[in-house]
C-alpha cells in the first residue's frame, strides 16, 4: 500500500474508517515499535477562515479524542496542514521527536 503522506522516512497511511472522525479525530497514522502516531489534516484555509468555528465544540471534542488516541496507541497526534504533500519544518521535527521518544520505548 502506498502511503498518503510521507514525513521525514515515516510513511502514514490511511487510518481506518473506526479511527477517523469520532472518537479519534485521526485521518493518517503509523507505526512506530508497536505504537501509533496520528495526523489530522487540515486544509491551508483552516487556519484563517475557519478558526471561529474550529474554537468551539470541535476543538474540544477533538482534544479528548487525541487525547484517547494516546491512551489507546501510544502515540500523539499532529494536526497538520500540508502544502503540496509536505508539512512544516517545525511540525514535521515535533513528529520525528515523537517517533524518537516511541523507540526508546519497549516494544509494544
Amino acid at each position: 500500500m502506498k502511503p498518503s503522506l510521507i514525513i521525514g522516512d515515516l510513511p502514514f497511511y490511511d487510518a481506518p474508517s473506526e479511527i477517523e472522525g469520532a472518537p479519534y479525530w485521526v485521518d493518517l497514522w503509523t507505526d512506530v515499535n508497536g505504537y501509533k502516531i496520528g495526523l489530522q489534516i487540515k486544509p491551508q484555509t483552516y487556519s484563517s477562515a475557519n478558526i471561529s468555528i474550529y474554537m468551539g465544540k470541535a476543538k474540544s471534542s477533538e482534544e479528548k479524542g487525541h487525547k484517547a488516541f494516546l491512551r489507546d496507541f501510544g502515540g500523539k497526534v499532529f494536526t497538520v496542514m500540508p502544502t503540496n504533500g509536505k508539512v512544516s519544518d517545525e511540525v514535521a521535527n515535533k513528529i520525528i521527536a515523537e517517533r524518537d521518544l516511541l523507540l526508546k520505548l519497549p516494544p509494544k
